[in-house]
């Protein structure tokens, strides 16, 4: 699919349908109405008269043309009252009228971008927004379906007056970043095992100019990774540990953030086995890593003056012969011994290693993504990302990253007070604490192998996946948080340089 631009009047470009916002209580306010009614006729007057052409949000009205205007239809998408129109709302209402054309067999569609636009929503942004919200809001995943769908969008013509024309070349980068991650969380686990997952990260790493390395279990034995191979040992694939590496400041080799994802391409929760519906959708328990791949791709085509680093710790947890038993003592990189209670508390043990791995590397900031724990969608429901941090500025960066983006994270506790819970009698600490605070303590066990480095733990685990169309997520992984950690990478870059 292709995105272009084109100036002019749009009642005047060819197109199978003409995309207008629509303002609550504005609608024959609207310019762009009014030229369409004075050229229908003054058809739309009754529609509106009769309440079906208004402006209400989540609304939308679809008009044949019928040869009197370029467009052969126009479709008018309600926007709510002016002043309550967000970024997150024009995404929205734009995933579903642009899911809305496809269905019925448009390909070619028109954009007036300036109907979405607002004094708070310049036209520019409204040409990125539109951008995510069509690649995105278009996602479908096929691969294992015989008879694929046959209805797609060609070309998107976003009509704009601004001066300059927008670049929406990095959204789209970031759009593609998205859609890949979501590939690879939506992959069933037969079709996406660590070994799979490592070989397309080497893929795209090769495909992006981005370092690659692969650390198979001997090397990890050999740098004393025993959480992360505990986890591996129920399991007859071998775990891999994937390091990207992004050196997009030459100049500086010392000064690097590390993005650490969790890549437990499927989790049965070993020998603490999940009850069945609890393991459906848990092929995307490598979401975080998933995301980790995507941000580094989208930061290597964006071309950002900042070195990255990406470390997926990929594994399956699984209840094998072999497989680790609760009571079991690890013991992890930096030497830090760990009673595994709970052998579905998996995530912090691989993540341990991997953090620890950073710190060999040197790194100066560590962001670790993992879908993590059910706790944090009790916190918060299932549309904030859960962040915890042991640096106040580096946290606060992090959650203002999210928010220039539309990501919305909230801060919650990972102070020393929690640290009682986790304390074991046999070990330097266990794997889980107890029923009260458990993403918090989650977090915190994962924090302690940060040491000193400023580290941020972003639980992603009620918003990896959404069960119906919600906005430029459909159905299944919506890739979060890509959209944060470019923007984190985005400031970085620019504030130090």
């Amino acid at each position: 699919m292709d995105i272009n631009f084109q100036k002019g009047t749009p009642l005047e470009i060819v197109g199978d349908c003409l995309l207008v916002g629509l303002f609550e209580e504005e609608e024959f306010s609207s310019g762009e109405l009014n030229r369409v009614n004075l050229a229908l006729d003054g058809s739309l007057r009754p529609l509106f008269d009769e309440g079906e052409l208004v402006g209400k949000s989540g609304t939308s009205t679809l008009i044949h043309t019928l040869g009197k205007i370029a467009p052969k239809r126009i479709l008018f998408t309600g926007l709510g009252k002016r002043d309550s129109v967000t970024e997150k709302v024009i995404k929205d209402v734009f995933s579903t009228a642009i899911r809305k054309t496809r269905g019925i067999g448009l390909t070619r569609v028109v954009v007036a971008v300036d109907t979405f636009s607002s004094e708070n929503i310049a036209s520019k942004r409204v040409c990125e927004l539109i951008t995510l919200a069509t690649i995105n809001g278009l996602y479908r995943y096929e691969d294992h379906i015989s008879e694929k769908s046959e209805k797609n969008i060609h070309e998107v013509i976003l009509n704009t007056d601004t001066s300059a024309e927008p670049n929406v070349t990095s959204y789209i980068a970031i759009a593609d970043a998205i859609n890949l991650a979501r590939d690879l969380a939506n992959a069933p686990p037969n079709f996406m095992t660590p070994r799979i997952l490592s070989n397309i990260a080497e893929k795209e790493a090769k495909a992006n100019s981005i370092g690659f390395e692969r650390l198979d279990e001997d090397k990890m034995r050999e740098l004393g990774m025993g959480s992360l191979l505990g986890v591996a040992q129920g399991s007859s694939e071998p775990a891999h540990l994937i390091v990207l590496k992004y050196i997009g400041d030459k100049d500086n080799p010392d000064d690097s953030i590390a993005l650490i994802g969790k890549g437990i391409t499927f989790d049965s929760g070993g020998l603490s086995l999940k009850p069945p519906a609890g393991m459906i959708t848990m092929k995307g328990d490598m979401a975080g890593g998933a995301a980790v791949i995507g941000a580094l791709i989208a930061i290597s085509k964006l071309a950002l003056k900042i070195n990255v680093y990406g470390i997926i710790a990929a594994t399956e947890n699984m209840p094998g012969g072999k497989a680790q038993r609760p009571g079991d003592v690890v013991t992890a990189m930096n030497g830090t011994t760990v009673e595994v209670i709970n052998t579905d508390a998996e995530g912090r043990l691989v993540l341990a290693d991997a953090l620890c791995y950073a710190n060999h590397l040197g790194v100066s900031k560590i962001v670790d993504v993992a879908t993590l724990t059910g706790a944090i969608r009790t916190a918060l429901g299932d549309q904030i990302i859960g962040a915890f941090g042991n640096d106040d500025e580096f946290t606060k960066e992090v959650i203002e990253a999210g928010a220039r983006e539309g990501e919305r994270l909230w801060e919650l506790p990972a102070d020393e007070s929690f640290s009682k819970h986790f304390k074991s009698d046999v070990a330097d600490i266990k794997n889980v604490g107890g029923a009260a605070g458990g993403a918090t303590i989650g977090a915190m066990i994962i924090g302690m192998f940060a040491e000193d480095t400023p580290w941020v733990h972003l639980d992603i685990a009620a918003v990896s996946r959404t069960n119906a169309n919600n906005g430029d997520d459909p159905k299944g992984a919506t890739g979060s948080p890509i959209k944060t950690l470019v923007s984190l990478c985005k400031f970085i870059s620019a504030y130090r340089y």
